[in-house]
């Protein structure tokens, strides 16, 4: 599994490509291979991992149905909204709102506006922007 090998730099590029992946491999792989490779991506221990999985968080959130986004994704952005590094938390303000069409107004609520909320008062300007 190339996903966990010890090179970041592979993980990185895998992150990058993971839309590309999902896009070859369809949505019934995606939903049952690539969601846990995506959701590791997203915890990784590199911060630059986490950044290009978060960046790709619109994209490939469009192969997935509300459950998966609900219950698999939501909750590693619930802790990478206090992640350390700026860049991680910059990455996941420009992205959180994607997930909203997808999982409903309901769903939105319950657990995106949260996440939303903390973003809006982090210490960095540029993650409130």
């Amino acid at each position: 599994k190339y996903g966990e090998d010890k090179s970041w730099r592979l993980r990185y590029l895998l992150a990058e490509r993971i839309v590309d992946i999902s896009t070859y491999f369809g949505e019934e792989l995606t939903q049952s291979k690539l969601l846990t490779q995506y959701t590791s991506f997203l915890s990784d221990t590199e911060s630059e991992v986490r950044t290009a999985a978060i960046s790709k968080l619109s994209s490939f959130s469009q192969s997935l149905t509300a459950n998966d986004i609900i219950n698999k994704i939501i909750p590693c952005l619930s802790i990478l909204v206090n992640d350390t590094f700026q860049y991680v938390k910059i990455a996941l303000a420009d992205n959180i709102l994607s997930l909203c069409p997808i999982i409903g107004k309901s769903a939105t609520n319950e657990h995106i506006l949260n996440i939303f909320l903390q973003l809006l008062r982090d210490e960095s300007s540029e993650v409130r922007i």
